[in-house]
């Protein structure tokens, strides 16, 4: 009978089943996330954000639909140059993994933008490349500083404070100079537009020396208007040079680079603008000492040709002038002569003095009693030394002495052997005789033995 085609297949046995544990899957995701994504740059909302005491960040990116939980560590967040706050557009850059205890999955972020802060970066960087080439920025066009200024006028918001630290500076160091604010905005679309009305209004009041440009620090987008081309046109254009001081030291705006000088802080800013008053009162003394100085030599050669020009005169009064000027040059050589005198005798009497005081019995006590310690402690460490040496070589010697003695070989074993009667020593068979007596000396003693035998 044919057999059929088919035939019935076997029951095959079941799979071995791979049981993991939680720890394992968590770790198993985490690698596998790390792993496959890498690094990657997302977009979100920042919401339930948190600075721990710890000074690291922790919140939470979401958009319409998902969210994820994240972390900013501290030696991360201190490159962010922005506060986070709730409801803010962001730019993450970091690694998702996954928070291995209780399986949270989550971003690990490693830096942070405001959204749409890198294409104001883009935009800022190829405004000041076109400004460049135009030559805006050039040193040689630039206007120098007036010393001393007669006023200053400072275009900023009046309650932000910037103007605040600007005058309590200006106040400190020369408050001598007034100064005159231009109100404006400093920030949102408009503020351009009113920092240019300020600086024409400056101009045309001509009352100022110099300007101040300037306002706190703030993000990308707060800084903005300070980035205007109209703007750094009509810095560049202003007859009155112009000090700018924009944001933080990190900060360079297109304000900064078009003007005169640049300053890292408002603080700073005015630092540059003054003199300090100290230094302008001792130049002032210096200035009036030196005109005082000038004033006495012009009128001691006035004095001078005018008694020239009497002792051509015919006239009694010559004589009196002449003993009058013996008089004063005698008594100029007679002060000379006794400063003198009394240097060498006040030089003298330092030499005498030094003299007494190095032969002051005390002193040579003192002296001698250093030179006696000194000997004392050389003597000693001489004295230690020569004892080491010599129980060095009585060591020596007693080792020597103890390996060529007789006691040393009696520890060993061995014995002499003296006649009992002679006390003589016995080396050989021969000297011994049958009922002789012999002392035999050990190493802890001896023992008296008789001879029975030859």
């Amino acid at each position: 009978m044919r057999k059929p085609f088919l035939q019935p297949q076997t029951a095959s046995p079941q799979p071995q089943r791979q049981i993991l544990t939680v720890s394992e899957l968590n770790r198993k995701s985490k690698s596998l996330l790390e792993s496959e994504l890498g690094s990657i740059w997302l977009q979100g909302e920042i919401s339930n954000f948190i600075k721990a005491a710890s000074g690291h960040w922790y919140f939470t990116l979401k958009d319409r639909n998902a969210q994820i939980k994240s972390a900013l560590f501290k030696f991360k967040n201190r490159s962010v140059n922005f506060a986070p706050k709730e409801g803010d557009q962001v730019v993450v850059k970091g690694k998702v993994s996954v928070y291995e205890a209780r399986g949270d999955y989550q971003l690990i972020a490693d830096y942070m933008e405001l959204a749409g802060a890198g294409q104001l970066q883009q935009q800022l960087n190829a405004l000041i490349e076109k400004l460049s080439n135009q030559g805006l920025f050039d040193e040689g066009n630039k206007q120098p500083l007036p010393y001393l200024p007669n006023r200053i006028g400072v275009i900023t918001s009046p309650t932000g404070a910037a103007v605040h630290d600007v005058i309590t500076v200006l106040q400190r160091r020369c408050p001598m100079v007034p100064v005159t604010i231009y109100p404006t905005q400093v920030q949102g679309s408009h503020a351009s537009n009113h920092i240019i009305g300020s600086l024409k209004l400056a101009q045309q009041r001509n009352e100022c020396d110099v300007l101040l440009v300037t306002r706190g620090g703030g993000s990308l987008e707060d800084l903005w208007c300070f980035n205007d081309e109209s703007l750094a046109h009509a810095i560049a254009d202003c007859s009155i040079p112009i000090v700018a001081a924009v944001g933080h030291e990190v900060d360079i705006t297109i304000t900064e680079l078009a003007a005169d000088l640049r300053a890292a802080t408002p603080s700073a800013a005015a630092e540059l603008l003054v003199p300090d008053q100290q230094a302008l009162w001792q130049r002032v003394d210096g200035l009036s000492q030196q005109l005082n100085d000038n004033l006495l030599y012009k009128i001691s050669a006035l004095q001078n040709q005018l008694l020239l020009a009497s002792a051509k005169l015919k006239d009694p009064k010559n004589a009196i002038l002449t003993g009058s000027r013996q008089l004063d040059h005698f008594s100029r050589r007679l002060k000379t002569s006794y400063q003198q005198k009394l240097t060498q005798h006040q030089s003298q009497l330092d030499k005498l003095t030094k003299r007494i005081t190095h032969s002051n019995p005390k002193e040579k006590l003192l002296r001698n009693q250093f030179t006696l310690s000194q000997l004392k402690d050389r003597l000693s460490s001489s004295m230690k030394i020569k004892v080491e040496q010599s129980h060095n070589q009585l060591a020596f010697a007693a080792n020597k002495l103890d390996t060529l003695s007789p006691l040393s070989t009696l520890s060993r074993g061995y014995a002499i052997a003296r006649d009992k009667e002679s006390n003589q020593v016995i080396s050989k068979v021969e000297q011994s005789k049958p009922n002789q007596l012999i002392s035999l000396i050990l190493s802890n003693g001896d023992i008296t033995c008789r001879v029975t035998e030859d």
